[in-house]
């Protein structure tokens, strides 16, 4: 009896915990391919994709017939995607390729893909345009897959995009799967997808809950050895060391299990009586220390998010709000690595200096130049809105330029000087607040430059420039 009510207790425990771990698990890697694939919608060059996706949309909706993923490889499906090849050889689809392959490898083993697709409303698919995977596994462009019946609230709600999802195919295996919306001027174009493989983690469950039934049936065994010694013995000697086991056991869980033993009600007033007090001591014990470890690690989160928060604070500049020089000399750091191992992607350094600080402290106090310096920072984070600003001295702000800023910098430079001329003559601002400003800017030359220092010099040369340029304009008036 002992043996095979041990034995039904290994069965229910171990129904539990697979059933315990398959629900985290899956909660852990849903939230994980959420935040992966937001991530992907905030980092992509979004100008990039909608071309992209303005050019595999006009051939899908010419196409008479569109064959989808399920047909791949027979005539139809390679005569509809020859159609789309030159966009995969195109610059612009490799370097969106080959950046979302950067996101793939420093995202482990685990995540298998990313890709950016857009979906077909009238028809309910998904429509690939860019995908990250090896040329020979890879979804081309224009790749047509059909739309879940669970995602079809996105057909009416496109900003909602795609929650984590499980599916289980012969195509792709067992996946988490999640999308974010891609904006383009607060309009939802396509979707950053992220697919999570299940199969290690489910290798590692199957391998735990094996592990589990080895301890559990040997733990049975040896409550059935006992049993065998209580019918060949007594029943009180055994059962007073079972008593004296109980209230010495200890173990540490990772998460508390219902409460068994509480629920027993044993009132015999004999040695088994104190049998279940004992084993109510020790689930009290398990529990006790569950919570504090519990606790432990709610204490360990705060600590991470204040170090977190002093981190920034220490990498921030007070006055304006933008990053300091501390945060500076941490991104050359970077971008210098990056240049010694041969993968940096293209930037440019801006250099821009508030005219005349000097003067407006002396002749409208203080508080009147730290006016002038925010309004300058405010200007510079408008019109250099994707990439860093940093305040690396008391009148000096530099831009790293990079994506959409460093492409476009000769017309956001224009853009920036004629702001601040506006600015400078706005008769309706106080003197202190009409701000004057020089810019200068330079792209990295690859052949020459050896370090982010190279590139600063020839922006600060070309900001000087300028100043003088503007001083010499002033003397004119």
């Amino acid at each position: 009896m002992i043996f095979v009510f041990g034995m039904v207790l290994v069965e229910v425990a171990m129904v539990f915990f697979s059933l315990l771990s398959s629900s985290r698990n899956q909660d852990t890697y849903k939230a994980t391919a959420d935040h992966l694939a937001a991530t992907t919608a905030q980092v992509v060059d979004v100008e990039t994709f909608k071309g992209l996706r303005d050019q595999v949309k006009s051939i899908v909706d010419a196409s008479e017939e569109k064959p989808t993923s399920e047909e791949w490889g027979n005539d139809a499906w390679n005569a509809y995607t020859a159609q789309f090849e030159h966009i995969a050889k195109s610059p612009e689809f490799i370097e969106t390729r080959d950046f979302l392959r950067k996101i793939l490898s420093a995202n482990g083993n685990e995540v298998r893909w990313l890709y950016l697709s857009y979906v077909d409303v009238k028809e309910k698919r998904v429509v690939y345009v860019v995908d990250s995977a090896e040329e020979e596994d890879a979804c081309p462009p224009g790749c047509l897959d059909p739309l879940y019946e669970i995602n079809y609230p996105v057909l009416t709600n496109p900003e909602r995009g795609f929650p984590a999802y499980i599916t289980n195919t012969a195509e792709y295996g067992n996946l988490v799967t999640s999308g974010a919306p891609i904006y383009y001027e607060e309009e939802v174009i396509g979707y950053a997808f992220a697919d999570i493989s299940m199969e290690a983690v489910r290798a590692n469950q199957r391998d735990n809950i094996i592990r589990l039934f080895v301890y559990m049936v040997a733990g049975t065994v040896l409550v059935a050895a006992i049993g065998i010694l209580v019918v060949h013995f007594t029943l009180v000697r055994p059962v007073r060391a079972l008593t004296k086991a109980a209230n010495s056991y200890t173990v540490d869980e990772r998460a508390k299990t219902h409460e068994v033993f509480a629920k027993l009600q044993i009132k015999t007033h004999d040695e088994l009586s104190d049998l279940g007090e004992a084993m109510k001591k020790m689930e009290h014990d398990v529990h006790t220390k569950i919570d504090e470890l519990t606790q432990i690690n709610e204490e360990l989160k705060a600590s991470k998010q204040e170090t977190i928060k002093m981190t920034e604070l220490a990498n921030k500049d007070a006055l304006t709000g933008v990053r300091n020089k501390v945060a500076y000399d941490h991104a050359v750091e970077f971008i210098d690595k990056a240049i010694e191992d041969g993968n940096v992607e293209p930037f440019g350094v801006a250099m821009i200096d508030l005219n005349d600080l000097k003067v407006i402290n002396d002749k409208y106090g203080h508080a009147n130049g730290d006016v002038a310096l925010m309004k300058l920072s405010a200007l510079i984070c408008k019109v250099f809105a994707h990439s860093p600003v940093f305040r690396i001295g008391g009148d000096e702000f530099v831009v790293l330029l990079r994506q959409g800023d460093y492409k476009s910098i000769r017309k956001l430079s224009a853009s920036f000087n004629a702001q601040i001329e506006s600015l400078r003559h706005d008769e309706k601002l106080p003197p202190a607040e009409r701000t004057s400003a020089a810019f200068g800017y330079s792209p990295y030359n690859a052949k020459k430059d050896r370090k982010v220092e190279d590139v600063f010099r020839r922006a600060d040369s070309a900001m000087y420039e300028k100043k003088r340029a503007m001083k010499e304009e002033a003397k004119e008036v």
